[in-house]
């Protein structure tokens, strides 16, 4: 498992408000205790995060024009190299005698690649099924599946489907790359990324759980732990996580968050 920071702490995913908020307060809190550092980075943090809220905005005041004919048709056949993948796998498995250990690999590998079924992925929206057939290919691409793609004959699949996901992304995303929600989706992560680097840059300013440590470490992390509180109540209470201003910490209302459904 690679150690990334948002598989080492336990933090749920921030709204950029909430990041914001807490960051505003972190460099706060930087600057009194002198660490220059922390308090440049906590800068940086909001600059992007101010970015990250002005892509939300853009999005969400969009015009949710039709995509172009290139991108429907395209979507039809990504759908069909999807189907023809699930299927070739299938038949490989249908053929096999009991217990032939390729069918079990194959059965396997089915299920991480398309846990779902084909249908769940060929019925999402053009963006996120531009994401999925990006992870699916990513996936192939491993050593634990790459000479197993090949023995279940499934190369030229692969290869038709990594065809289309070139002409899908140009297509979706249209002349001089188009506001998407993908790019929307990234900004928040590394958002999110830098946040969790603040939090490690505190942890290694007082790592250990002496009183003093305790003490200065609380005061420049209870800005973020507050909000990873509220948002544990929201999902503990199964309510929609609701953004807040990021001067005034006050509710309101989120950004949309999802891509408008295929037709």
């Amino acid at each position: 498992m690679e150690p990334l920071l948002a598989s080492l702490f336990n933090f749920y995913a921030f709204s950029t408000g909430r990041r914001l908020f807490a960051l505003f307060q972190v460099r706060k809190a930087a600057v009194a205790a002198s660490h220059v550092d922390l308090a440049a980075h906590a800068a940086h943090a909001i600059m992007h995060d101010t970015e990250t809220r002005a892509l939300e905005a853009k999005w969400a005041g969009r015009k949710l024009t039709t995509y172009s004919p290139e991108a429907r048709q395209i979507d039809i056949y990504v759908d069909a190299a999807i189907t023809a993948f699930r299927d070739g796998a299938d038949a490989q498995i249908r053929a096999s005698a009991p217990g032939d250990p390729l069918a079990d690999a194959a059965q396997k590998m089915i299920a991480v690649l398309l846990p779902k079924g084909a249908g769940a992925i060929t019925s999402l929206p053009f963006v996120e099924e531009l994401a999925e057939v990006q992870r699916i290919l990513s996936r192939v691409d491993e050593p634990d599946y790459k000479p197993l793609v090949a023995e279940l004959g499934l190369t030229r699949q692969v290869a038709r489907l990594r065809d289309l996901e070139e002409q899908y992304r140009a297509a979706i995303e249209g002349p001089g790359g188009a506001l998407t929600f993908a790019k929307v989706k990234d900004a928040r992560a590394k958002g999110q990324s830098l946040l969790l680097q603040a939090v490690a840059m505190i942890l290694g300013k007082y790592p250990s759980d002496s009183e003093a440590d305790r003490t200065a470490r609380g005061a420049l992390l209870e800005p973020i732990l507050v909000q990873n509180e509220a948002i544990r109540r929201y999902l503990r209470e199964r309510k929609p996580i609701e953004d807040v201003n990021p001067e005034t910490g006050e509710i309101e209302q989120d950004l949309p968050t999802q891509e408008p459904a295929k037709p």
